[in-house]
């Protein structure tokens, strides 16, 4: 069985453009590295997302889950004040505060 390589979590991987229903597919494949390695605490940088709709959500919590599996912990950093009072009502205010959903 090959080794697993571990993705250095020092610094945070950085997404761009927007976490909609048009660019998931594409945000969701440069994640793919995250869960076949080791990589401990992840911080991703959404300081360069323009558009986070239901599904961007979506992604980060399935990506927050399937960390948690491997038991590693997900930080989000560059989180829009927007998106916190936009989500609050549906009780995910906390995924983007970096508590649990």
């Amino acid at each position: 069985m090959a080794a697993k390589k571990a993705v250095p979590s020092q610094v945070p991987l950085a997404l761009e453009g927007d976490l909609d229903v048009f660019s998931i597919h594409g945000q969701w494949e440069l994640l793919q590295p995250l869960l076949t390695s080791e990589p401990g605490p992840v911080t991703l940088d959404l300081s360069g997302i323009g558009d986070l709709d239901m599904s961007g959500v979506q992604l980060l919590l399935a990506l927050e889950r399937d960390l948690q599996a491997r038991g590693c912990q997900l930080t989000l950093a560059g989180v829009q004040e927007a998106w916190k009072t936009r989500y609050q009502p549906l009780g995910m205010a906390a995924l983007f505060e970096g508590g649990q959903p």
